[in-house]
């Protein structure tokens, strides 16, 4: 016996005055009937007693589980969870604090018969040093611990016939290998497995402790209890028994308790956070459309800030996610939104390609004749758009002399006013196109009615001209429309898929269940 229980059972043990006083002998086995009447000052006296007995060393011994050499004993075991959380993807664990309660026979310290007292004995944890445990531990824990402020948080009771209630307030924290795939809109299942760390099946067996009513489950939450990321929507609770494989083992079994936590993420977070934003970038990307194709700082600054506020909110997304989780369904959708925003550039670009490639572009037929004529050229407008602002202007009188011209009838040719190539188009996408002056065409022997008065574009080179136009006007409608019915096929693909996903985390089992129980 070492020191610390010899202090034990010296504190335990009663002075033999006392014993007279309550009307005991020391070499009694049982109590005489006076017991049952003294007073409680001396029922205390007979409960130290009791135990004084019960743990003296010549008639138990800690190391031997009870009833040795005999059938295994049923441990039975029940959880009060009192919080969870928190849950990290990136380290795949979650949290939860519990009350962890163990229930045994240990026929040895029944007293009853043995001294006519019927109470159930509530005794100090220190009391626990003196007795048998079951070794329990958590398979997949990480870092468990028992709370001890402002004392270690346990709880111990021996019942009469020997039946021995043990309970201790737990943090535990163990892995849940998560499937993220459906990540924001999953639910996963997270496991936690226990039993004995050194006895077989052969020796200890884990049963669940039922509640009276039999329709509870073994694991109850608080009532009140909530989470910041999940809902926990869906407890299950199973008997099972696995295989050893090692050592001197093997060929045994082990008895293990497993509970599956199913979790249902909120979506709230990530759809004011992501999916909001992300949508919002998409449509003001479609801005550009409505923008002068001339315009292209503003289209190409407005293109380069929303894919770069998509590559910042695809880290952000992925922040709190691990590293190898894969992609994701959040990935995908942002991946949608970088295409859509990246194509609302190409776009851009086939306007501006559709511009400088043709007659009219960068060494077309016009940017030729342009060449040729680089000091002589006017801008051609059509008169009936501009007819009011230049007889309002000071060149109102130029109108009046061509104004009885036979070949003004739809065109205005004015003389040159610069050194410079000008090219004026409104942004409904006419091209106004420039004729050469009579001092240019009688230079190089060209006769007036050759050009003047003259579109040097066709009318097939005016219409591959304004098609810049229509490939936006087409833009304005296709991209948003191509992009709403992208949203409703990827919401309705990935919440069925969540929930098939949910259905098949039900049915098929990872382990051998010998009875299964489940909690909503």
């Amino acid at each position: 016996m070492t020191g610390e229980e010899e202090v034990m059972l010296c504190e335990l043990s009663l002075d033999q005055s006392k014993m007279d006083v309550v009307g005991l002998d020391p070499k009694m086995k049982t109590a005489s009937p006076k017991t049952a009447q003294t007073t409680s000052e001396s029922s205390g006296v007979l409960v130290s007693r009791i135990l004084h007995d019960l743990l003296n060393e010549s008639r138990y011994d800690k190391t031997l589980r009870p009833s040795f050499g005999g059938p295994p004993l049923i441990i039975e075991s029940n959880v009060n969870i009192r919080s969870m959380g928190p849950i990290s993807e990136t380290a795949n664990i979650y949290q939860f604090d519990c009350y962890f309660r163990q229930m045994w026979t240990d026929s040895r310290l029944a007293f009853l018969e043995r001294y006519n007292y019927n109470k159930t004995l509530s005794v100090s944890i220190s009391t626990l040093r003196l007795i048998w445990k079951p070794d329990t531990y958590f398979f997949n824990g990480r870092k468990s611990y028992i709370h001890d402020i402002t004392t270690p948080n346990k709880l111990l009771r021996i019942e009469p016939d020997g039946r021995i209630l043990y309970s201790m307030r737990l943090t535990i924290q163990a892995g849940c290998p998560m499937n993220l795939a459906h990540f924001p809109l999953d639910t996963q299942r997270c496991p936690l497995e226990f039993g004995s760390f050194a006895y077989s099946s052969n020796d200890v067996i884990y049963h669940w402790k039922l509640p009276s009513d039999v329709s509870e489950c073994p694991v109850k939450r608080a009532k009140d209890m909530q989470m910041s990321q999940f809902d926990l929507i869906r407890i299950e609770t199973y008997n099972t028994t696995q295989p050893l494989t090692t050592g001197l083992t093997r060929g045994l079994t082990s008895s293990k308790l497993r509970i599956n936590f199913y979790l249902k993420r909120h979506l709230g977070f990530y759809l004011l956070d992501m999916y909001v934003p992300c949508n919002l970038l998409v449509f003001m990307s479609f801005v550009s459309f409505f923008l002068d194709k001339e315009a292209s700082a503003g289209r190409v600054a407005l293109g380069v800030t929303t894919v770069m506020t998509l590559t910042m909110l695809g880290f952000v997304g992925r922040s709190g996610i691990a590293v190898n989780a894969g992609i994701t369904a959040l990935d995908w959708f942002v991946i949608m939104c970088f295409c859509f925003v990246g194509l609302a550039m190409v776009e851009y670009a086939g306007v501006s390609f559709s511009e400088h490639a043709g007659p009219g572009g960068v060494g077309g037929e016009w940017e030729k004749a342009s060449k040729e004529r680089a000091d002589y050229y006017a801008p051609l407008v059509f008169q009936e758009d501009v007819q009011a602002i230049l007889e309002e202007s000071e060149l109102g009188d130029l109108i009046a002399n061509h104004r009885d011209s036979p070949q003004q009838d739809n065109f205005l040719t004015l003389q040159p006013i610069t050194h410079e190539r000008k090219v004026h188009r409104s942004w409904f996408g006419r091209v106004f196109t420039a004729v050469s002056s009579s001092k240019y065409e009688s230079s190089n022997g060209l006769h007036n009615a050759n050009y003047k008065g003259r579109n040097i574009l066709s009318a097939d080179d005016a219409k591959h001209f304004r098609y810049d136009n229509r490939l936006d006007t087409v833009s304005r409608y296709l991209f948003p429309l191509c992009f709403i019915i992208s949203n409703i096929f990827y919401w309705f693909l990935y919440v069925n898929q969540s929930t098939a996903a949910y259905e098949d985390a039900i049915l098929n089992k990872d382990i051998s269940v010998d009875s299964q129980r489940s909690c909503y």
